[in-house]
């Protein structure tokens, strides 16, 4: 499935002492009114936002706004969601990942 936001990957490279992980960096463009849909990563995700905001929860936890210049992190196997709400955002996103795995899973 097509996720409702534009990813671009920008790098994708080994992680220096450990051959099981590598990064993984994309720009992501983030229209209007959009949500990722609760899911994990098999690996820590530090994101910052270069435009606009974007909403957040940690399953269990409160929504939280990030806003142009605020930074994020995302712990490796917690479910979270990340959405818009009526303008566009641009975030980086960073993913130190266990290689071969998808970079995200849905969660149940």
């Amino acid at each position: 499935m097509t996720p409702p936001y534009k990813v671009i990957p920008l790098l994708r490279d080994s992680v220096t002492g450990d051959p099981n992980k590598e990064a993984v960096m994309i720009r992501v463009e983030w229209p209007p009114n959009v949500s990722t849909g609760r899911h994990t990563h098999p690996g820590d995700e530090y994101g910052t936002v270069l435009e606009g905001s974007v909403i957040s929860q940690d399953e269990g936890g409160e929504w939280k706004t990030y806003s142009a210049g605020q930074s994020y992190h995302k712990v490796t196997g917690v479910i979270h969601e990340t959405k818009t709400g009526d303008q566009r955002a641009k975030t980086i996103n960073i993913f130190v990942v266990e290689k071969g795995k998808p970079l995200v899973q849905p969660a149940q």
